[in-house]
């Protein structure tokens, strides 16, 4: 076994003796439902009588006030109820526990069943519903995601997440990184980050940014937590700091193809003998998905969600 390989299968087994459960528990929803219902967000009803929901990822969905031009994040709390999917691992149905009543949720336990979806839209019919009744949601942006993969010659390889939410620009990136004759895995120093929120024109960077919908982020966002946590408990401290990288790269764009071909990787990822050289890594990479990426003038520097109704 070549050295590199052994390193791989050393990294894998560590990511998956601390992430197990949640491990094995991903590979069957993916196994049962490949491109799950990314349910977290805002959503409007498309009928006559406008109607907002937001959910969140702790269990609870927002009746949110429809105040014309106010932005979603602005607008009033009219109830709160609890939901849940089930079953967990292949949801099909959305359950719900209010303690009040309201116009869309009845007191008491009540449920959706899911009967189609998408991405940016969901139909259900609800159990108080009339039979064979549905309704059809449709995702309210409020935020624009990006995902930029950097590399800064051969000791330099990050991913980069990019969230806009018309106020502020928040940024969490992650990789290898050089210090002075040696190579350190952890989050990216908040100068380089700044020095790639733009296209360089330094030889030795190379960098693809593409946007990323709601969903894709809520689907890549957790490999990010996942190495972060790896990360803050020191246990990727004796690994090479360069193949982390590629690792967290590779796991990245699974999850982003998940649902269907994205971003087209490149050979040398994790099916090489020697590790790959950043630079020649990211520009293959940009050269594959060229029409994917997103120029510094096509990107929304001044971008404002739109009104929600």
């Amino acid at each position: 076994m070549t050295p590199h390989r052994k390193k791989y299968r050393a990294a894998t087994a560590l990511l998956l003796s601390v992430w197990g459960p949640w491990a094995v528990q991903a590979a069957d929803r993916l196994r049962r439902d490949p491109c799950p219902l990314e349910i977290v967000g805002t959503w409007k009803a498309v009928a006559t009588e406008p109607q907002l929901l937001s959910f969140s990822s702790d269990g609870w969905v927002n009746v949110l006030g429809s105040l014309g031009e106010q932005q979603p994040a602005t607008l009033d709390i009219l109830a709160q109820v609890q939901y849940e999917f089930a079953p967990r691992r292949e949801p099909r149905r959305i359950g719900f526990r209010a303690r009040r009543g309201n116009d869309i949720f009845p007191a008491g336990s009540s449920s959706w069943e899911v009967t189609a979806y998408t991405d940016e839209s969901f139909s259900a019919r609800s159990s108080a519903a009339e039979a064979g009744e549905q309704f059809h949601w449709t995702r309210v942006q409020t935020h624009r995601y990006f995902l930029t993969v950097a590399a800064r010659g051969d000791a330099t390889l990050f991913v980069m997440w990019t969230t806009l939410d018309g106020k502020n620009t928040a940024i969490e990136a992650l990789g290898s990184t050089a210090r002075g004759t040696q190579t350190h895995f952890g989050r990216i120093p908040q100068q380089l980050t700044k020095a790639f929120a733009t296209q360089s024109d330094r030889v030795d960077d190379a960098m693809m940014r593409v946007e990323l919908n709601e969903a894709e982020y809520l689907r890549t966002h957790p490999v990010f937590v996942s190495w972060d946590t790896l990360v803050s408990r020191d246990l990727l401290a004796r690994g090479d700091p360069i193949q982390q990288a590629v690792l967290l790269l590779d796991a990245t764009l699974q999850n982003i193809n998940r649902c269907g071909m994205k971003i087209r990787s490149v050979g040398g990822l994790t099916d090489s003998d020697s590790t790959p050289q950043p630079l020649a890594l990211v520009r293959a990479l940009r050269k594959a998905n060229d029409r994917m990426h997103v120029s510094d003038k096509t990107f929304p520097v001044r971008w404002q969600p739109p009104p929600p109704l």
